[in-house]
């Protein structure tokens, strides 16, 4: 939430907001970027998100970003029930259409188990109809289990295909990092995938 301050006796007002997020990420420098988050993980780009939506949406501010892919690993729902809103603002404010977001339950049944396949059924339905997750109530693309990497960035890169360079940035556990860095090495060839990590 916003914190209002008053400047001396001219009647200056400035607002900051939150959540911040780390500044000396070079998110800025790339015109797709993909953010990664693992549980906790997912704060400094809380900041980041709600930046970039702005600055697409500002003609007085030239951003290079043309494109975020947030991706966000989280082990149940409750995990993540904080950030909803953020994200929600975000999806609302972005009208050039530079989020996509896809959100991770990673604390769930076998992708083989019959209640598991229901569900991803229920919510591809919900989502074709409604443009709407069932869970989230957010354009947010909602999966259960964990990301496959390799296949999401094989993906991202097909999609630009006039990109050469790739902005990963991922907060979160250690082997979330791990896999994050080996999917960018391996799938790093004429476009490359230039992986920054942070774990907690």
């Amino acid at each position: 939430s916003g914190i209002n301050a008053e400047y001396g006796s001219s009647g200056i007002n400035a607002e900051y907001g939150g959540p911040f997020g780390e500044a000396h990420q070079d998110y800025s420098n790339y015109e797709v970027v993909v953010l990664v988050g693992g549980g906790i993980g997912v704060t400094p780009f809380a900041s980041i998100m709600k930046d970039l939506v702005q600055r697409s949406n500002t003609t007085s501010t030239i951003s290079k970003v043309k494109k975020v892919y947030f991706i966000w690993a989280s082990r149940t729902q409750k995990q993540f029930e904080w950030l909803l809103d953020i994200i929600g603002k975000c999806e609302k404010e972005d009208k050039e259409g530079i989020l996509d977001t896809h959100i991770f339950i990673t604390r769930f049944f076998d992708k083989s188990d019959l209640r598991t396949t229901i569900l991803y059924i229920c919510e591809r339905q919900f989502q074709g109809v409604s443009n709407r997750s069932m869970f989230t109530g957010l354009k947010a693309v909602t999966h259960f289990g964990r990301p496959n990497f390799d296949r999401m960035f094989e993906d991202i890169r097909l999609t630009h295909e006039d990109v050469r360079k790739f902005g990963v940035f991922v907060c979160g556990p250690p082997a979330m990092s791990d896999a994050v860095k080996e999917s960018c090495s391996k799938i790093t060839g004429k476009q490359t995938f230039v992986a920054y990590a942070e774990n907690f």
